[in-house]
Formats: structure tokens, C-alpha cells, sequence
């Protein structure tokens, strides 16, 4: 009659149907917060190189004479060119051809277009890393037209607050001098540049890394919060049988070994 098998030790309750730990899988990692600030920086460049084109050719200073109360000479002057609201005289009119306005228009566009041309070039880099070539260009263009943007409109609000100070009253004469609704426009433009600069300034800072996943170790075993670890009884030992008693002293099997021949000796004819 065979023995019995011995079954292997499953546990049972709650822990019994447990099933092997895997290694979890990494999520994508979400998008950088880096890429927020050069979008806005892009559309911030845009949003300010249209202020500063629609207000160069919008009047930016203003000048008037009046005479006895009657306005004598009036005039407007854009980036570009002077506009009369009265026809000047020949002598005034033959003055003013050999003069120019100050030409801020020039470098008023040239800023507005590179901030066009960086805003294109952030756009079309949107979904890359900061440190790529096209959002290194992107973030040079934003910040040099911001800033070229910043100084002319800081340089002609200069030269109009210094003409604002020509203004007199002589009680027969009177000459003013004003501002015109494209000043305001441009200065509006110019705060906005400087916005756009703080945002690609910011831009310019690195994608955090993706945190590292560590897998589990293999002898980690999940338990439930709260739940004490359960303690396995130990498993059986293979059966061994147990040693041939030792012969009592004086014994006949205790004598018949001593009388056995070694194996080192073998029997011989003298010692038989």
C-alpha cells in the first residue's frame, strides 16, 4: 500500500486568492508647463505687433495756433508723414516741405515685424522641447522685437513730452501741442512687448523629467491598510530515517566489530 501524497500548503481567506504583483506600467507624462508660456508669448508677439503697425499711421502728436481766438494753423503727425486740417499758407507750406516728421514708423515696423516672425516661428514649435533650435529661434525673435518695440515707443514718448513743453500763451498767439489716439495705441503696443519678453523669458526654462518608475521587489507582497501580515506555518521537512543504535558495551555485536579486520588491514595468513 502506497503512501499518501502530500499536498501542497495553499492558504485560504482573504489573502489566498491573491494574485502575483506586476510591475506598473508608466503613464505618458503630461505636457510641460513650459509650453503654456511660449504659446502666450507667441500670441502676446502678435497681439502687439498689430498695436504697434495700426498706430504708426495714426496720429501721434498734434499741434495748433490759434490767433485771436481763431485757429490759424493745425496739424497731425503720424510715424510716416504730416496731415493738415488747414490748407497752410504758401510761405508756411513752403517751410514744411523742406522739413520732415520724425520717421518712428521705420523702426516702430521693423520691430512689429519680428515679433510676427517670432511668433510664427514659436507656433510652428509649439509641441517641442524648449532647448530645440525652432523655440531657441522663437525665444530670440519675441524677445529682440519686445525689446526693440519697448525702446521706440519709450524714445517717442520722450520727443512728445518734450514738444508738449513748446505749448505757449502770449494772449494773442496761443500754440498747443497735444497727443493723438495713435500714441496711446503704440504705448499700449509697448506694454504688451514687454509682456511678451516675460513670457519667453520664462519659456525658457527646462521640461521637468519624467519621475522613474521603480518596479516592486519580488518578495513585496501587497497587504490591505490596516490588515495585520499573516504568518504561514512552516513547511514539513523531507523524512530522514533515524541512525542504527550503538551496541551496548560488552556485547557480543560490540565484539564482533572489534574482532572484524579493518578495512585498511586486510586478512592475512598471520593475523586470521
Amino acid at each position: 500500500m502506497s503512501a499518501p501524497q502530500q499536498q501542497p500548503y495553499q492558504p485560504t481567506g482573504p489573502f489566498g486568492a491573491m494574485q502575483p504583483v506586476q510591475t506598473p506600467v508608466a503613464a505618458p507624462p503630461p505636457p510641460s508647463d513650459s509650453r503654456l508660456p511660449r504659446l502666450f508669448a507667441a500670441m502676446m508677439g502678435v497681439f502687439a505687433g498689430l498695436l504697434v503697425l495700426v498706430a504708426t499711421f495714426l496720429p501721434q502728436s498734434t499741434y495748433e495756433q490759434l490767433s485771436e481766438g481763431k485757429s490759424v494753423t493745425k496739424f497731425a503727425e503720424t510715424g510716416w508723414t504730416r496731415s493738415f486740417d488747414i490748407e497752410p499758407s504758401a510761405e508756411e507750406k513752403e517751410f514744411y516741405d523742406k522739413t520732415h516728421v520724425a520717421r518712428y514708423g521705420i523702426p516702430l515696423s521693423a520691430a512689429a515685424l519680428t515679433l510676427f516672425a517670432g511668433a510664427a516661428v514659436g507656433f510652428a514649435s509649439y509641441r517641442r522641447s524648449s532647448t530645440s533650435p525652432a523655440a531657441t529661434t522663437a525665444r530670440t525673435l519675441l524677445v529682440a522685437g519686445g525689446a526693440g518695440t519697448a525702446i521706440g515707443v519709450w524714445m517717442l514718448g520722450m520727443d512728445i513730452s518734450a514738444s508738449l513743453s513748446f505749448g505757449q500763451d502770449t494772449g494773442r498767439f496761443v500754440s498747443r501741442y497735444g497727443t493723438g489716439s495713435g500714441f496711446w495705441i503704440l504705448l499700449a503696443g509697448g506694454l504688451v512687448a514687454l509682456l511678451t519678453i516675460g513670457l519667453a523669458i520664462v519659456a525658457n526654462r527646462r521640461e521637468p523629467a519624467a519621475p522613474r518608475q521603480v518596479p516592486y521587489p519580488a518578495t513585496f507582497t501587497p497587504y490591505a491598510p490596516g490588515v495585520p501580515q499573516q504568518h504561514y506555518p512552516p513547511q514539513p521537512q523531507a523524512y530522514e530515517p533515524p541512525a542504527p543504535p550503538t551496541p551496548p558495551a560488552g556485547s557480543a555485536l560490540q565484539q564482533q566489530d572489534i574482532l572484524r579486520p579493518s578495512p585498511d588491514n586486510p586478512p592475512q595468513p598471520g593475523n586470521m
